[in-house]
């Protein structure tokens, strides 16, 4: 057989590429070997390699005087039913539950990675029951037995039939490339987080409920010891062709003028590759400081918004059902809406002995930027709204032993009114377009310069007044020291237990319900038990005594003591 110089070389190129894509070494090309008990990577082929990990969460809730003993704000919108969220709230999103609530919820996360060679990653994350409430969705077996009292089973979860999630949410799904440990590229569905998550969190702390999920395209290059990153983000394509017929056609998008696009660009030393950590770690061990630094920016943009949909009655619905309402159903609406938010990180590691360990570590961010038409009257001046907002947070914990002393701190800005105020269960940025809406009675409308900040609502601090009353961190900074110590240590067994308090105060008190400074003070302890790295059984309470800035001064309401209790046990894998 004769063969030319064009095929021998056509054929070495192929064989290169091939063995770059499988990442070509002599452990990868290895016989595959069974897996034993506890392992995490499953060798699938001799270049294929699953790993697996996750958790499981069994989370016991217990809250008190969730409403501060004010109950639901007549103020809050006198013509509309309540905004948006049934969640806890001392703006009366419990309502009428004004002394005890106890519920348990549980949620099982997979986070599987399909590792081919050394080079290609496919990553997913999905959970189970995702949050879902111990008895929320009992079967009825007999028509003669309908009510719940009767129920012998639990029906699978299924959004809009028996709840409002599904069973299985798959949440993340992105291939990632790992080109001569210089060159990163990722694409998909991607869980992000930058700094402390003060501002963009990934939803991965064992307490978490939310997570931010980005839809877009990244890369990362390695220039000498620091990474720069860009990217495009697709935060909403608007009206898409995911309808009736969807099961015929491919969706595609419909329009691109109603698209919101988000470019990212920013640079950081955080170590991606195994051979950077493994630095990274020697240095610590070598008592070494190790400073990593980040800066993020995005640049947000949209003209024309196809968000709302005219329903039958010429009304306007919030939420549009892509597989009811055809192309010609969606309002196209201008926004003009343009968004700068800057992120600035930085962390310093240092461990000069075995048992002393000292983290500094800070995050601070912005918002600029402007919607010409928040309202859909793009007739009214008042429609426009500019932004400007600051925040800021600092972390500092040194481990000593079997101590742990931590100070947490942060601020972010507010506004002048109380149209600002919280994120749970009104709006305040702007009012629906509706007609039970009075633009010239609402606040919100009247406000035309927003500068209240908002912390990531997984950016977990506290047990009641920011997590639970307030929804986040928004018009205030804080000062929470804390103490741990581990009691018992032998075997893989660690039990231990802390104590804290946080104290709260208003940047701009005329955007407080009281009109007060002074927010409130929450001491709270916690015990812990930890079997290695696989299971955890936490208890945290805590106690909220509320001053003066949660008064509700329109009434004349004094706020009243809250309490919260949380029993959580994970096991990881």
């Amino acid at each position: 057989m004769k063969l030319s110089y064009k095929k021998l070389i056509s054929t070495g190129l192929n064989l290169v590429t091939a063995l770059a894509i499988l990442g070509f070494s002599p452990k990868v090309m290895a016989e595959s070997q069974a897996p034993s008990w506890g392992d995490t990577d499953i060798r699938i082929l001799p270049l294929v390699t699953l790993e697996n990990h996750g958790s499981f969460r069994l989370r016991f809730n217990l809250f008190s005087n969730m409403d501060l003993g004010l109950g639901a704000d007549p103020t809050l919108n006198p013509t509309c039913a309540p905004a948006t969220s049934p969640g806890v709230s001392a703006q009366g999103s419990l309502g009428n539950v004004k002394e005890t609530a106890t519920f348990a919820n549980m949620r099982l996360r997979y986070e599987p990675t399909l590792r081919i060679g050394e080079i290609v990653a496919v990553h997913a994350t999905m959970d189970f029951l995702d949050n879902v409430i111990l008895g929320d969705t009992p079967v009825r077996h007999s028509v003669a037995a309908p009510m719940s009292v009767y129920a012998k089973s639990a029906f699978p979860p299924a959004a809009g039939f028996s709840g409002l999630r599904d069973s299985v949410r798959i949440k993340a799904a992105w291939a990632e490339f790992t080109l001569f440990d210089l060159i990163i590229l990722r694409g998909g569905r991607i869980p992000y987080k930058f700094g402390l998550g003060m501002v963009r969190s990934d939803g991965r702390s064992p307490d978490s409920d939310f997570g931010d999920y980005v839809d877009g395209a990244f890369g990362k290059i390695k220039v000498g010891i620091t990474y720069l990153f860009a990217g495009m983000e697709f935060p909403g394509e608007g009206v898409v062709s995911d309808g009736p017929y969807g099961y015929f056609t491919r969706p595609y998008d419909l329009d691109q003028s109603d698209d919101v696009t988000r470019w990212v660009l920013g640079v950081d030393s955080t170590p991606e590759t195994r051979a950077d950590k493994a630095k990274a770690a020697k240095a610590l061990e070598e008592g070494k400081p190790v400073v990593d630094w980040g800066m993020y920016n995005g640049i947000t943009q949209q003209k024309i918004s196809s968000e709302r949909v005219v329903a039958a009655t010429g009304g306007q619905a919030n939420e549009p059902d892509l597989m009811d309402v055809g192309y010609d159903d969606y309002t196209l609406v201008p926004r003009d809406a343009f968004f700068w938010t800057p992120s600035l990180w930085t962390r310093v590691l240092y461990r000069p002995k075995s048992d002393l360990t000292l983290r500094v570590e800070f995050e601070t961010a912005m918002t600029y930027g402007w919607v010409t038409h928040v309202q859909s009257n793009r007739d009214d001046p008042r429609s426009k709204k500019s932004f400007l907002s600051a925040g800021a947070a600092l972390e500092v914990a040194l481990d000593v032993g079997f101590n742990k002393i931590e100070l947490l701190s942060g601020v972010a800005s507010g506004g002048n009114t109380l149209g600002s105020w919280g994120i749970l269960d009104r709006h305040t940025i702007s009012t629906p377009n509706q007609p039970c809406y009075s633009l010239d009675q609402s606040e919100v409308f009247r406000t035309r310069k927003v500068h209240h900040f908002v912390f990531n609502r997984d950016y977990r601090l506290d047990s009641i007044l920011f997590r639970e009353v307030i929804g986040s961190v928004t018009n205030a900074f804080y000062f929470k020291p804390a103490y741990d110590r581990v009691f018992f240590k032998q075997n893989g067994w660690e039990v231990g237990g802390g104590a804290s308090l946080l104290m709260a105060f208003a940047t701009i008190p005329e955007g407080t319900p009281g009109n007060s400074r002074t927010l409130g003070f929450e001491p709270a302890l916690d015990l812990w038990a930890k079997w290695g790295q696989n299971f955890t059984l936490r208890a945290d309470g805590a106690l909220l005594v509320p001053m003066d800035g949660l008064d509700r001064a329109s009434t004349g309401q004094d706020a009243s003591l809250a309490g919260a209790l949380r029993i959580r046990a994970q096991v990881s894998f």
